[in-house]
């Protein structure tokens, strides 16, 4: 999973920002442990849920990406199979002798 490591990173970023702030306003140290605390804890829990739907958008995206890769190859076999039957259809005609070359050939010889 490529997101993994995302709401441990967020925790602790958030949390080196809260201690940081509380040494340089010299909150005392107990304070500035549950602050910490509960910090990384709310962060973790943000984390997680931007994972989940980091992780949802990008499988949306691939199923998607896979729907238009199958209606493409689908379109190209269809063109595909119009131009074989359109060839088809040409050298059949190309085959049969035209009526009109025919009926003038017809009114030549009487």
């Amino acid at each position: 999973m490529k997101n993994k490591l995302l709401a441990v990173i967020i925790m602790l970023f958030a949390g080196t920002v809260i201690a940081f702030a509380c040494l340089f306003n010299n909150v005392p140290l107990v304070t500035s442990l549950l602050y910490v605390a509960a910090t990384l804890l709310i962060f973790y829990i943000i984390g997680l849920i931007i994972n989940k739907i980091i992780t949802k958008i990008n499988t949306e995206a691939e199923l998607r990406a896979k729907q238009l890769k199958k209606m493409q190859k689908e379109a190209a076999e269809k063109a595909k199979e119009e131009e074989e039957a359109r060839e088809q259809e040409e050298a059949e005609n190309e085959a049969e002798p035209e009526p009109e070359e025919t009926a003038e050939a017809d009114s030549e010889e009487q």
